[in-house]
């Protein structure tokens, strides 16, 4: 079983992370591709500076306990949270229990998420965030 850690004090903002989601699932066609990582302004009073993380699904399962259709699951193998649009109603209860607020829906109303670069994964490669982030703000462990 996967879970993605994600360090937003490591995470320097530099959005290699973001670009390489979007890389990852659009192709260079998509005039509205969009990365499934969020761009968040971080600001440290006492330290004087102000930066961009970009946090994540962690893939914590929030969203499957209020998915009323079951249109999000843990995949058994890895431990990923997926969604099946065929069975998203739009109802959005996941967009208000995601901790760190990634759920987003397509034009047709149906939930959308990270899936954890699972076809990467199951080729025995890092998932696409993680491989770019010189930092290592973002991994993927063993649970």
């Amino acid at each position: 079983m996967m879970k993605v850690r994600f360090d937003r004090n490591t995470c320097t903002g530099c959005f290699a992370c973001y670009v390489a989601c979007i890389a990852e699932h659009h192709g260079p066609e998509e005039a509205d591709a969009r990365s499934f990582r969020r761009v968040e302004k971080v600001t440290d009073p006492a330290a004087g500076f102000q930066k961009n993380v970009c946090p994540g699904c962690i893939h914590c399962g929030e969203c499957i306990n209020v998915c009323p259709s079951g249109a999000l699951y843990r995949e058994e193998t890895y431990g990923l949270v997926l969604a099946d649009k065929e069975k998203c109603t739009g109802c959005r209860a996941c967009e208000s229990v995601c901790p760190m607020q990634v759920i987003r829906f397509d034009e047709d109303g149906k939930a959308e998420k990270c899936d954890g670069c699972i076809s990467r994964i199951k080729e025995g490669r890092k998932p696409a965030c993680e491989s770019v982030c010189c930092t290592g703000a973002i991994r993927m462990e063993e649970r």
